[in-house]
């Protein structure tokens, strides 16, 4: 698991803020908790992988109790710099323990995907059980392989951000992505269909110095997805129902998804 560290300082604005409406996105997670919980009382929601926050003061907003917990000591600091610091907690999604079960567990923004081996998603499908309230919800989004795939082929993005006290002076980031094999077993040769494969964020950030130079700093993000059949029967094998799938861009999942929710109960 990676945690983004200077990336931190451009991420809501590459990340969060491009390309699509927060608004859009927070209105379609209320759907989901209205239309699939029967609950009159406050609803209680545990954001898993939360990065900046922006989602959880959105619901915040709307009378929602959460609670949030991030890997990254950066992503968290910027949550426990205002003054909701009682509802973050340091841990790793794979393994933490809150003594508290919600009404709804949400991991958004292709969090889970961060999770580079089927295995470690089984180990945070198990966490998010022990987590919920009987007939509680768990919604998660993820980047779909073709989604990865399409992006390794044809993608390079860059990003400027003017100084704020020197309006001539700007840094640069760029955006790579690209496949990478993962061996897990080091002493066996395997063929082509047994080789199993990551896909690696490149991120070089070129950052402004006193002097007038850039300094490169380099971070390489890992991310990993699996076919939406697969995710299926592995969430039936922790005792979750699909309750619903969407496609985040274009409502109707098919081959050509590339960002997907998945709505669940446990059950």
């Amino acid at each position: 698991m990676s945690s983004y560290h200077f990336f931190t300082n451009y991420y809501d604005h590459i990340v969060r803020w491009t390309g699509y409406s927060l608004k859009d996105e927070v209105d379609m997670i209320d759907e989901f908790i209205k239309e699939y919980l029967d609950k009159d009382e406050k609803v209680s929601i545990l954001e898993v992988a939360c990065w900046t926050w922006v989602v959880a003061r959105e619901l915040l907003k709307r009378w929602y109790d959460i609670v949030w917990i991030d890997i990254s000591e950066d992503m968290l600091q910027k949550a426990i710099d205002n003054i909701w610091r009682s509802r973050c907690e340091l841990a790793d999604m794979r393994d933490f323990n809150l003594n508290r079960n919600f009404d709804v567990v949400l991991c958004n923004y292709n969090s889970i995907c961060h999770l580079i081996s089927l295995k470690d998603w089984r180990k945070f499908f198990l966490q998010v059980y022990n987590h919920l309230n009987e007939w509680g919800i768990f919604i998660f989004d993820i980047n779909t392989v073709y989604e990865f795939e399409s992006i390794t082929r044809d993608f390079k993005q860059f990003f400027t951000f003017k100084d704020v006290d020197n309006d001539s002076r700007e840094d640069v980031v760029c955006l790579e992505m690209f496949k990478k094999e993962r061996n897990m077993n080091n002493d066996i040769i395997l063929s082509q269909k047994e080789k199993e494969y990551y896909y690696e964020w490149l991120i070089k950030m070129f950052v402004h110095a006193d002097d007038g130079r850039y300094d490169l700093v380099i971070e390489t993000i890992a991310e990993n997805s699996f076919e939406i059949s697969e995710i299926k029967k592995e969430l039936e094998s922790f005792w979750f129902k699909l309750l619903h799938l969407e496609d985040f861009h274009r409502w109707h999942v098919d081959e050509e998804s590339e960002r997907v929710y998945f709505v669940t109960r446990k059950v």
